[in-house]
């Protein structure tokens, strides 16, 4: 009988503690389902990172993280950097030096005086006279050029100067001791010209065609064209 009037007691005692239990136990779970209500949100608001709408938390929901676009990649700019400076080539890699080209031959003969030009002349006609070339001689050269400057500085023409000196005391007077004759001419511009004149002259032809006469100088002045033929033997 004893141990049947405790057992009511036992039994509310019971029931409120499991009444308790399974409260406490309901909180829990509506405690928990919130939390992944909340967590699911925040999800969200990250897979809209992006958006113009800014994502809704709740006080004491953690922080959201949102994930920033990814930023393009910078862009690089490859610049070759310049040779570095070779060495000069050693002696043995030196290129050979070129020799300058050698200039052109002057082809065109020597520029020839008139003077020399009446000389080439005269000996012409005298091989085709069976004479021998008279040769060049300086001391008649010098004395037919006085001559013919004397003429043109002193207008006048003639073998005898205004003083009364003949070609023999001048060809002495320059030098040359054995005088042979003289040939004078005044106006033409070529020895083609004057020596035309003188061999349509007697008296010029003979002293040109003289085969005992071997020496010869020839004096042109170009104020008048003064010319004068000095001949030796």
């Amino acid at each position: 009988m004893t141990s049947s009037r405790r057992r009511p007691h036992v039994l509310p005692a019971l029931s409120a503690a499991l009444i308790g239990a399974l409260t406490a136990g309901a909180a829990t779970f509506l405690a928990n389902t919130e939390s992944v209500a909340d967590s699911g949100r925040v999800d969200l608001a990250v897979e809209k990172a992006g958006s113009t709408d800014a994502p809704h938390s709740e006080p004491g929901d953690p922080p959201s993280s949102q994930t920033s676009p990814p930023s393009p990649a910078p862009t690089t700019t490859t610049t070759t950097p310049p040779a570095p400076p070779q060495p000069p080539p050693s002696s043995a890699e030196q290129p050979a030096t070129q020799a300058p080209p050698t200039p052109p031959r002057n082809t065109e003969p020597p520029q020839v005086s008139q003077e020399e030009q009446v000389v080439t002349l005269v000996n012409a006609a005298r091989e085709q006279r069976g004479c021998g070339p008279v040769r060049i001689v300086p001391q008649l050269v010098k004395a037919a050029r006085g001559h013919s400057s004397d003429m043109s500085d002193r207008d006048y023409f003639d073998h005898t100067t205004p003083e009364g000196v003949g070609f023999a005391e001048r060809i002495i007077a320059a030098g040359y001791s054995e005088p042979g004759a003289e040939n004078i001419a005044r106006g033409q511009r070529s020895a083609t010209q004057v020596m035309n004149s003188w061999m349509e002259s007697d008296g010029h032809r003979a002293n040109i065609l003289n085969c005992q006469l071997s020496a010869i100088g020839v004096g042109l002045d170009k104020d008048g064209w003064y010319w004068t033929q000095n001949f030796g033997y």
